[in-house]
């Protein structure tokens, strides 16, 4: 390692456990690497803080060191779609390989497409075919094992010069039973195994879960069968650590402590520079275009001909295309590519190929019919999609040009196949083949799947009744790095996923900036509060072992009980007393409500007082933060309340508040009872003043701001009597508020339950 290396690794907090060097493997890996006509520099990946080597260093440093003789450890690697993650785990590897780590396990996927996709780039990556570094079996049987023990034995009496042993095997019940048999039959004491669970968040996990949890410790667990097979596999492993990759990894962190792969501790993988992710898209409006819900095909909405939408992607498909044959250095970067994913359906496939196939004979004959004699109707014919592209990317060739070039290179060279289980399919895109391609699938375009230089994709895929975050977010595979030609990329959406997405970008960059603050520290400590809108749920039900509670920040929130506790209760009492001189001495002297023309009309207006305009930042650091509030529930909603704010003043630090003091903070009298502090339904109750149904009654939730957030502070004196009136209270001042977040500024939360 070189200085500069080793004084990075020092900085860890909390420390690593042990220093991985760069040997003579992981080196010849990186130039190898550094040659690929589409890969990454040799300086992008071995020079910096984050550079890929120094993470792969941080997450090698994070399992269990070599020298040690048992042990397991379990860690999560979290990167963006399509931004690198497999380049981080050959990296892993290759330092695992020069530490004297004699076996790697990769589990590559639940499909054969996608295993053998990471397969072939793992042999070429790492020059698993030369033979001089790695001795692969592909789903091992016990027939291998003779095999397998001669090379162990090889390896353990020079691991320096010998091949270490990699297995990759398909994450389905019978390949992974196998491959328990086999490693049961291996002398592993002293062999270091390194376990890659490529998408670690699928699969792996424990459908049973969600059920598990409701269990007594007394009732036997249930485990689902890939689950089941993972945790035989890794019993058969007296020393190894095991990686879960994945870009989603909800699921991951909502499994019970006790659970096998329960992380103890997540690193992340920091994408290049040219990374075009979920910020990339969906801040930039001009790269996404709705299809209309007329347009997309259904049981009550069936259509027989290509719709205008597809038919419009397709044409931005062609000039993207046709920009690159005039641009593209030979040996570099050589396809471009349109994805087409209508849904999950097979037979939809079979019809989106039909469409494709005919529109694109009807635009190759019209543009050669014309090309010769009526350019005009041609460039009409293109005009809408090239003015867009135009402004997205200003050094697009002129229109005639990029006709020529569809003529000459994009129609002469373009393949248009199914990606499906069905028998006609395309099995494995030889992408050498011809450099432009349409790619019609479903699922098997998603999780996994690298589409090389996707610039449209065209998915009318409907969102469904409760879609799950981290599914919706692996079908995203135009995330890429393609800052070079983005401007030239374009998405197809439904407006309803569209918006989605948009939630999911912020839901993802809240849940990386806490691993980002919990890096390496163990994530037991870590609790998981989760800002997600109530249009997505975080995962699949079955999988979640943590108990968690969905709490939608907006409207009004109203605490049920903040008399209980003696201690918090003189404590309010001094922090509203606090607020109330600072606030009126920095924000201005309380007007009266019934002088704003919204409320003066309203029935006891004139007792209410607003402090108008106080900085959002104030109310929670003022108030929001300490003020004391003891109740269970209340206390989970009080959370996602301070988890919503932040989120909102992060992105918004100039966001103000109304404070409206009701009754001017003289006490409202109000019976309380013996239970958790007021009957369920009494009108009495502070709570049910917020929410009364009466018709045309007025009650305080009509005291707000329409575009600001409200804070409601007041105080009750409280009684056993029902209207009793001040005498018969006893308990008195005791601090109330309330919160209204109007829609514009909502946010939904999952939190953990404690």
């Amino acid at each position: 390692m070189t200085k500069a290396t080793i004084t990075v690794l020092e900085k860890a907090i909390p420390p690593l456990r042990w220093f991985p060097v760069a040997g003579e493997f992981t080196e010849e890996f990186l130039r190898r690497k550094s040659g690929d006509a589409n890969g990454p520099s040799y300086k992008d990946l071995s020079e910096g803080e984050q550079c890929v080597l120094v993470e792969a260093q941080r997450i090698l440093g994070r399992c269990l060191p070599p020298t040690e003789t048992e042990g397991r450890e379990t860690g999560l690697v979290v990167g963006y779609v399509q931004s690198g993650k497999t380049l981080s785990f050959e990296t892993v590897m290759s330092l695992a390989r020069d530490n004297n780590y004699g076996v790697v396990i990769v589990l590559a996927g639940t499909k054969t497409n996608l295993k053998e996709q990471s397969e072939k780039r793992l042999k070429k990556d790492l020059g698993i075919d030369e033979g001089a570094v790695w001795y692969h079996v592909s789903n091992p049987n016990t027939s291998q094992v003779p095999n397998i023990v001669n090379r162990l034995e090889t390896w353990q009496r020079s691991p320096k010069k010998r091949r270490a042993v990699l297995i990759t095997v398909l994450k389905q019940k019978d390949h992974l039973e196998n491959l328990h048999l086999t490693l049961c039959q291996l002398m592993l004491d002293r062999i270091p195994v390194l376990i890659i669970d490529d998408e670690g968040d699928q699969a792996s996990l424990n459908t049973y879960s969600s059920k598990n949890s409701t269990k007594s410790e007394l009732t036997k667990e249930e485990r689902s069968t890939i689950y089941n097979w993972i945790r035989a596999v890794r019993d058969s492993l007296p020393h190894h650590s095991y990686l879960q990759y994945t870009a989603t990894p909800q699921a991951n962190l909502l499994l019970a402590r006790t659970d096998l792969l329960d992380p103890n501790f997540a690193e992340l993988v920091t994408p290049g520079g040219a990374y075009t992710g979920g910020k990339a898209f969906f801040t930039n409006s001009e790269l996404i275009e709705i299809i209309s819900p007329d347009e997309v095909p259904t049981k009550h909405n069936p259509i027989s001909t290509a719709q205008k939408s597809l038919l419009s992607a397709l044409r931005y498909f062609l000039l993207s295309a046709s920009q690159h044959a005039l641009t593209h250095v030979r040996g570099k970067d050589i396809n471009r590519s349109m994805m087409v994913h209508p849904s999950q359906a097979t037979t939809s496939h079979q019809q989106y190929k039909i469409w494709m196939d005919q529109s694109l004979r009807a635009h190759r004959e019209f543009v050669e019919r014309n090309s010769k004699s009526d350019m005009g109707v041609i460039i009409h014919r293109f005009k809408k999609e090239y003015e867009s592209l135009k402004k997205t990317f200003p050094d697009i060739k002129p229109l005639p040009e990029l006709i020529e070039a569809m003529v000459e290179d994009v129609f002469t060279e373009l393949n248009c196949v199914q990606v499906n289980s069905t028998a006609d399919a395309e099995k494995n895109i030889d992408w050498k083949q011809t450099a432009y391609w349409i790619l019609v699938g479903g699922n098997k375009l998603d999780r996994g799947y690298t589409v090389e230089g996707l610039c449209c994709t065209y998915m009318p895929r409907p969102l469904g009744s409760s879609p799950a975050a981290d599914t919706l977010q692996q079908r995203a595979r135009f995330f890429g790095y393609k800052s070079s030609y983005l401007g030239l990329c374009r998405v197809f959406i439904q407006q309803n996923v569209h918006q989605a997405f948009v939630d999911y970008v912020e839901h993802e960059e809240f849940v990386r900036k806490g691993l980002e603050d919990m890096r390496g520290r163990p994530l037991k400590e870590w609790r998981r509060d989760f800002l997600l809108n109530k249009i997505l749920k975080p995962t699949r039900p079955n999988v979640v072992g943590l108990r968690v509670k969905r709490i939608d920040f907006d409207k009004w929130m109203v605490p049920g009980a903040l008399h209980r506790d003696e201690g918090a209760v003189v404590a309010n009492r001094y922090l509203l007393e606090e607020v109330y001189n600072s606030w009126c001495t920095k924000y201005g002297a309380p007007i009266n409500a019934s002088s704003h023309d919204r409320f003066k009309q309203s029935r006891g207006a004139s007792s209410n007082f607003i402090i108008e305009a106080v900085p959002l930042s104030a109310v929670l650091e003022d108030f929001l933060l300490r003020i004391e509030v003891k109740d269970p529930i209340d206390a989970e909603e009080h959370g996602a309340m301070l988890v919503g704010i932040a989120e909102q003043l992060s992105k918004k630090p100039e966001l103000v508040t109304d404070v409206y003091l009701m009754n001017n903070l003289a006490p409202n009298y109000r019976k309380r009872d013996a239970g958790r502090g007021w009957a369920d339904g009494h009108p009495n109750a502070p709570i049910n003043q917020y929410f009364s149904q009466s018709a045309g009654s007025l009650n305080d939730s009509h005291f707000y701001s329409a575009d600001r957030i409200t804070l409601h502070l007041r105080r009750f004196d409280l009684g056993a009597v029902i209207r009793g009136g001040n005498k018969e209270a006893d308990m008195h001042n005791i601090t109330w508020f309330a919160l209204n977040v109007p829609k514009t500024l909502s946010k939904g939360t999952v939190i953990e339950r404690r």
